[in-house]
């Protein structure tokens, strides 16, 4: 992190409480200010802790999406000139779609013990728990009554999405998880209550070989070791020719730390948590509700 006079080329941007509102929208004034950004040759890209199939398409519709990183780093995609039919490739419902084959330039997955170490520890409470393999949303059946629950509460960007085929539905995770293993590149778990996932994390926080955030107070994430937003960042701006001090991360909160340490620029929302304000080179004055990013970015010279 540090305050760059490089002109910024890559701008990577954190999803719910930072390029969405509350709303799960994005606002004409930041649709403007990212389309002017792309049409002066800079690179913006979601970089989220969601898979593929979760990408939203009011964000896979933004003028001259290219890229995203997905799973908090797990994944870096390409999305050539069709980022909603390749969004819509990881639907459950992809053949009823126009659809397009994404790039994986960058995928990394669990060792197959550590994976079923892993998803052990999470069989052990009552949450809401996701596998992300190759860009989809795997769920069993107790899951999607849980989403359901979190969605009737609006207890999240997400929730304002409608189900509209993004989650892959399996009648036993336990069994999934059998045999595919080898390929889970991140898990996620809502718990019922905050406290309810505060008591629950030091046991996560306690495997060895993985990485530990917490994208909001009511989830556990985990991927493998080393394996973050902000790895992802730099080694797709490698791929890209893009030096570290033409990089921006723009975030809120605790899984968007690592991109934030990592980047060029680190600018943060007004809403962001208290710890991750303190990482900042920028805060914005306005929240992700009143055209934050839109500041940020004229802010930044983009």
């Amino acid at each position: 992190m540090s305050q760059s006079t490089v002109s910024l080329r890559l701008v990577a941007l954190d999803l719910d409480g930072t390029l969405l509102n509350h709303q799960s929208g994005i606002s004409p004034l930041t649709r403007q200010a990212i389309a002017a950004a792309v049409s002066h040759g800079v690179v913006v890209l979601p970089a989220t802790g969601r898979p593929l199939a979760n990408l939203p398409p009011v964000v896979a519709q933004l003028p001259g999406i290219r890229y995203a990183i997905t799973s908090n780093g797990a994944s870096v995609w390409d999305l050539g000139s069709d980022p909603l039919g390749c969004v819509y490739s990881r639907y459950s419902n992809a053949a009823e779609r126009e659809t397009s084959d994404p790039i994986c330039l960058i995928q990394n997955v669990f060792p197959v013990q550590k994976a079923r170490e892993v998803f052990a520890l999470f069989q052990e409470y009552d949450g809401e728990i996701s596998v992300f393999s190759d860009g989809y949303s795997i769920k069993d059946e107790h899951g999607i009554r849980c989403l359901t629950a979190r969605f009737a509460k609006r207890k999240s960007t997400e929730a304002n999405q409608p189900d509209d085929g993004r989650f892959l539905v399996v009648r036993d995770l336990a069994e999934w998880m059998s045999r595919h293993a080898h390929a889970v590149e991140k898990f996620c778990m809502f718990f019922e209550t905050r406290e309810k996932a505060q008591a629950a994390l030091p046991r996560f926080l306690a495997l060895q070989d993985v990485e530990v955030v917490q994208g909001c107070p009511e989830n556990i994430e985990i991927t493998p070791r080393g394996i973050d937003k902000g790895s992802a960042l730099l080694m797709l701006a490698d791929q890209l020719g893009i030096p570290r001090e033409a990089t921006a991360a723009i975030g809120d909160s605790e899984n968007d730390r690592a991109m934030l340490e990592k980047a060029g620029v680190a600018a943060v929302m007004a809403n962001g948590m208290p710890q991750i304000k303190a990482l900042a080179d920028l805060v914005s004055e306005n929240d992700c509700d009143h055209d934050g990013i839109a500041e940020l970015f004229r802010r930044l010279n983009l």
